[in-house]
């Protein structure tokens, strides 16, 4: 403040600023109201999980934070058209560029944009597919943008890993089939194997983002103590535990809960040759591997577990008709009116 400004406010008069936290006083006025104007909006940044796909499951906290309170969407590359679509034309919506190769770059470069946008006082939806924090890098952003000033508001979303079976028509536990589930990756980080879970009769598993490389994961599963694969790709030291039968049923979920959804069911000894013969693959997709895969199949079958493995041969036979797999395609019609 200059000597002019300060004579100025002692004889009551205003002076003229260009501070951010500006004096302002009414002519009649003495220093006692003087009022400062608030400072900048501070900006945030909220991490949202948007659901498997279908826009009836988005929750009602995403759903207003995409379209009431966002100046700007980040958005993961595969999450669907349907709900970006529910956002206002007014909102800036970027795409995560990611393809093979730039992974890492894409995700660098959404954290710093997200930064960069909540230091201009705008506030941030950090939109992913299903659930943030299941295999959807939600723990590293949050670090991330915390070690830059930004507490993140983290959005649970409906995990695919759920909510596509059902779409499917497979329970994930079952009584009398599956008494416990089991949610791992097919991939690990930058491309790396990881060690998947032995055959426990009881047990679901859901494979996350290994449909890509089913030879792999189906080789690493099916592979026995003497490191026979079935022909598929080595297996060794992929797996903790027993290995799965090859009648084991396993069901692959392409854009689980979306109109062109597609599901391929068979064993792990069929399914690779039962995707290649369906066509191109439609990502995203996952893996049910287990019993549950049948349990509500047709008339239904519930007696895995209380008959044992002698009446398995029959009931994969029953279950796939006579035929070594099964493929559906899109999802029930009545979600055309939830």
């Amino acid at each position: 403040m200059s000597e002019d400004d300060m004579k100025l406010i002692l004889s009551g008069d205003t002076p003229q600023t260009t501070s951010p936290y500006s004096m302002q006083a009414s002519n009649e006025d003495s220093l006692h109201h003087l009022t400062l104007l608030p400072p900048p909006k501070k900006g945030r940044i909220l991490l949202v999980g948007s659901g498997p796909g279908h826009p009836s499951l988005l929750t009602i906290a995403t759903h207003n934070a995409l379209t009431k309170q966002a100046d700007l969407v980040l958005s993961d590359k595969l999450v669907p058209a349907a709900v970006l679509a529910l956002i206002p034309e007014t909102v800036e919506v970027r795409i995560a560029r990611k393809f093979p190769g730039n992974a890492e770059g894409a995700q660098s470069e959404m954290m710093d944009a997200a930064v960069e946008a909540a230091r201009r006082g705008l506030t941030v939806v950090r939109l992913k597919q299903g659930d943030p924090v299941v295999y959807g890098r939600a723990g590293e952003e949050v670090l991330f943008f915390r070690a830059h000033g930004f507490e993140p508001l983290v959005v649970p979303g409906v995990s695919s890993a759920l909510a596509a079976p059902i779409f499917a028509g497979i329970p994930v536990t079952q009584r009398g089939v599956a008494e416990s589930v089991i949610v791992c990756t097919g991939v690990g980080r930058q491309g790396k194997e990881v060690k998947l879970p032995g055959y426990e009769r009881s047990r679901t598993v859901l494979i996350l983002m290994g449909v890509a490389r089913i030879a792999q994961v189906v080789g690493a599963m099916i592979r026995n103590d003497s490191g026979s694969g079935e022909g598929l790709q080595s297996g060794e030291g992929r797996r903790e535990g027993r290995p799965f039968p090859l009648n084991t049923p396993i069901a692959i979920i392409e854009r689980g809960s979306m109109p062109d959804q597609r599901v391929v069911a068979s064993t792990l000894g069929d399914i690779c040759e039962a995707l290649d013969s369906v066509g191109e693959q439609r990502p995203p997709g996952m893996m049910v591997v287990g019993w549950a895969v049948l349990a509500l199949q047709g008339t239904g079958d519930t007696s895995v577990l209380e008959e044992g493995e002698e009446r398995d041969e029959d009931r994969i036979r029953q279950w796939l008709g006579g035929g070594r797999w099964v493929m559906r395609e899109g999802i029930d019609q009545g979600w055309t009116e939830v």
